[in-house]
């Protein structure tokens, strides 16, 4: 039997808008660092684009980062409140081609902004990216993926 997994409507619309503002003309990612933005799901479904929180991720010790990261926008929040959480960072996009002789050639690295929306009420988040140029100007948006989340249990 082949199940098709479902993403979510509701963060694969989220991460469509923000993929197509980040894509906007006039833009572009040359040294970005990074952003984890949090918002209350509900102003994000009435367009509200108003952060939680809004940082740059750090580059070392990130698990326990996001750990705080999310925590503190829990907390903002407050106690029932879902939140969504935005994660943005430039990462190098690597193929390998195949060549005539049946030989594995590297293609072309090309930078791209992974973009990855979930959700504190939802064990399945999206996670896809926009391409970018050598220049850091996006190109087109690529395909979306299913993001898993992992909760840690507490004593």
């Amino acid at each position: 039997m082949n199940h098709k997994l479902q993403l979510p409507e509701s963060l694969t619309a989220i991460f469509t808008r923000f993929a197509n503002s980040y894509s906007s003309s006039g833009i572009r990612f040359s040294d970005f660092p990074g952003r984890w933005v949090a918002f209350q799901a509900t102003e994000l479904e009435r367009g509200v684009e108003r952060a939680l929180l809004d940082i740059e991720p750090p580059k070392d010790d990130v698990l326990e980062a996001k750990d705080k990261f999310d925590s503190d926008a829990t907390a903002a929040a407050g106690a029932g409140v879902e939140v969504i959480t935005v994660s943005m960072y430039l990462a190098q996009q690597s193929m390998v081609v195949c060549g005539a002789g049946g030989t594995d050639e590297p293609g072309s690295s090309n930078p791209m902004l992974s973009i990855s929306v979930s959700s504190s009420e939802q064990s399945l988040g999206v996670s896809g990216y926009v391409e970018l140029d050598s220049e850091g100007v996006p190109v087109r948006i690529g395909q979306l993926l299913p993001l898993f989340s992992i909760s840690k249990d507490t004593p």
